[in-house]
């Protein structure tokens, strides 16, 4: 690194070699799975001559990534927490903001499209396997699917709230982190389901009933409050935009403070 890269407020070529860093270090768990996704293919080629992920339509293999992507995303500040690393995290020549965005490019965008690329290519060999031991091949999938497009969206709002969950929780980051987020979508529902019910009653339009059926509990009846379109626009704009930047604010903010705290000391 030069002397004029690092004295910049902020360098892209830094947060290049924080990615780089990253890619190293998670780069042995990933192909692991890989391997074994591989390896699932390979095996159902052999005992029924198809490819079991081909043949999920594609499924499959965007499902890997997502997983694969938001497990990293909540670990993605594990290494500020702890010990030894948090001193190694600390000491990285780079400002808390480049670590932070760094740590979000990476999985918001490198990681998917290096992940697909190489899906790709996984999805078209296991294809061609297929093909050489008598199945019917030609099966590969495809990550410029509009369904796959469409599905980053929800993807990059789960990796924003886990990354943000990472820099929040010392320990068991992820899992407080869905702990925080079901409870974050139940008092939501219930806040949502109260507001029905008062408009509704206020309108003086019928209740809808909960209806338990083999012990399965549901819901019948209308629950719309004869705005259909306003309610969905909310729920849109708290949904991909109010969460996903509250995530993105809070994420950096805990780093810096933690950043600033460390440094003191």
């Amino acid at each position: 690194m030069t002397k004029e890269t690092l004295r910049k407020p902020f360098s892209v070529a830094r947060v290049a070699l924080l990615m780089k860093n990253r890619a190293m270090e998670d780069f042995p768990g990933v192909a692991i799975g890989a391997g074994i996704l591989a390896g699932i293919n390979i095996l159902s080629i052999i005992l029924g001559g198809r490819a079991i992920v081909n043949d999920s339509g594609g499924q499959l293999w965007t499902m890997f990534i997502s997983l694969t992507g938001l497990l990293l995303a909540g670990s993605a500040f594990k290494g500020m927490h702890n010990g030894r690393s948090g001193t190694d995290w600390i000491l990285l020549p780079a400002t808390d903001m480049e670590k932070y965005a760094a740590a979000l490019f990476t999985y918001l965008v490198a990681f998917p499209l290096v992940s697909a690329v190489a899906m790709t290519g996984l999805s078209a060999f296991v294809s061609l396997i297929e093909l050489v031991a008598g199945g019917p091949g030609g099966r590969i999938w495809n990550p410029l699917h509009s369904a796959v497009l469409g599905g980053w969206i929800d993807y990059a709002t789960g990796t924003l709230i886990l990354a943000a969950g990472s820099a929040a929780f010392r320990k068991m980051a992820l899992i407080k982190t869905i702990g925080v987020t079901i409870a974050y979508v139940l008092v939501a529902s219930g806040i949502l389901l109260a507001a029905v019910y008062f408009v509704r009653k206020a309108s003086g339009l019928p209740m809808p009933d909960f209806v338990s059926n083999n012990g399965d509990l549901s819901i019948a009846g209308d629950l719309s409050m004869n705005m259909p379109p306003a309610l969905d626009t909310i729920l849109g704009i708290v949904r991909y935009a109010l969460v996903p930047i509250f995530a993105l604010l809070y994420g950096y903010f805990r780093v810096a403070e933690k950043e600033a705290r460390d440094e003191v000391q």
